[in-house]
């Protein structure tokens, strides 16, 4: 891989911090995308890896091992109209020589995301439990807009992340991911960053940690001639095992809010015992939280200074021992007039309605990508309490129309959202 744009660290202006506080992180999200980057240290031990294309010729995987490379990433094709010539070889060869694999795919904007996802699973074929997760590697537009570029890459993981079970990873370097729109969604795939000739790398805002950083693209390792793609994973090898094992299975939570009367939105959230705080966090930013001691559906409240519509709303989870052990996800339109709502009710499970709806409104239709839903409360598909309850057996983006009513049956209008399922 060859980010096409590497971010100089003379260049770089950092922020001390994560995110900022209270009401100060309203006016930051309009900030410019390049002021937020953050220059970010490994945890502590890093394991040498390598990636690799037809472009290295012949691997020979046992030297390649030898020299204390400990995985690798290998490429699938560019795009769907050049499939690498050598990646047969140097997935069974690296797998042989005991080097942890894992397949990556150039992503092309101007491409289907469809047709690149299915022959990077066809390719790959079924994922043995000691492979790495797959990669989309995402550093070019192709003259495709910026949003258009998201959605495709967002229908690209989905894919791949049903037909594998594996949350893929995200490849890129800050100097193009800072010129595409912010996408705090894409915080949950793993990121490998690219960033060469710098102490610690330098990470796009939507993340606050890196799990693999491409170091060099000149590096020397035995049974390779010439220059070769150096990686450190963010962790030791035991650790390195387990991000390849998988993240442990997430708990459920239930997440919901109140608008009040002066515009103060009161949290709360519905979790398992072994859940002991939990964390509020909206657009990507931390806007509260809550322990079990201040009452089981861990009240907080938040007043925004922005209004803005389909707001993601998160709800992260901890154990005893403070490690992340749940996570729910909404959106909500924080609005003075009619607004939507979305928000995960379990596992599968989402409600989706209006809040302070028109008055005269009296009932409400939900499609998602076309498909009339029927409320699990009251059995019916026109819901007179004004939301719809379902349980969705296919995750991922999923575009919702809702539709009103009023109490003579005739229709009122229809509200339109795109979310992404988890």
């Amino acid at each position: 891989m060859k980010p096409q744009a590497l971010i100089a660290a003379s260049l770089l202006l950092l922020i001390n911090g994560c995110a900022p506080q209270s009401a100060d992180w309203e006016d930051a999200e309009e900030a410019e995308r390049d002021s937020e980057a953050v220059q970010l240290c490994a945890d502590g031990p890093t394991v040498k890896g390598i990636d690799v294309s037809e472009f290295q010729g012949s691997v020979n995987w046992p030297a390649v091992r030898a020299d204390g490379v400990r995985y690798a990433f290998i490429r699938v094709s560019d795009g769907t109209t050049f499939k690498d010539q050598r990646f047969a070889q140097n997935w069974a060869g690296a797998k042989s020589a005991g080097v942890l694999r894992g397949a990556y795919q150039f992503f092309r904007a101007n491409q289907d995301p469809k047709a690149q996802a299915e022959l990077l699973l066809a390719s790959m074929g079924p994922l043995d439990a000691s492979d790495l997760p797959p990669v989309l590697d995402v550093e070019t537009a192709n003259g495709v807009a910026g949003a258009t570029l998201l959605a495709k890459v967002r229908t690209w993981l989905d894919i791949v992340e049903t037909k594998t079970g594996r949350k893929p990873l995200i490849y890129t370097s800050i100097g193009f991911w800072e010129t595409l729109p912010a996408a705090p969604d894409l915080a949950d795939y793993p990121l490998w960053v690219a960033n060469y000739g710098v102490s610690c790398p330098h990470v796009p805002e939507e993340w606050s940690r890196w799990t693999f950083w491409q170091k060099t693209d000149t590096g020397t390792v035995a049974g390779i001639s010439g220059g070769v793609d150096v990686n450190a994973f963010n962790g030791s090898f035991a650790e390195l095992e387990q991000f390849r094992d998988g993240d442990k299975s997430m708990l459920p939570l239930a997440v919901g809010w109140t608008r009040q009367a002066d515009g103060r939105y009161d949290f709360r959230t519905e979790a398992a015992a072994a859940v002991v705080r939990v964390d509020y966090r909206v657009d990507g930013f931390s806007v509260g939280g809550a322990t079990r001691f201040l009452g089981a559906d861990f009240p907080d409240s938040y007043s925004f200074f922005l209004e803005k519509t389909g707001r993601l709303f998160e709800v992260v989870g901890f154990d005893d021992e403070d490690q992340e052990v749940a996570r729910g996800r909404g959106s909500l339109d924080v609005t003075a007039d009619t607004a939507v709502f979305i928000r995960q009710a379990g596992e599968k499970v989402y409600e989706i309605g209006l809040e302070r709806a028109p008055s005269g409104v009296a009932s409400i239709e939900v499609r998602a990508d076309g498909f009339l839903l029927v409320d699990g409360v009251s059995g019916k598909s026109r819901s007179t309490r004004l939301a719809v309850k379902s349980s969705f057996s296919k995750l991922g983006e999923r575009n919702f129309a809702l539709t009103t009513f009023n109490a003579d049956g005739s229709k009122r209008g229809t509200l339109k959202r795109t979310f992404t399922l988890k």
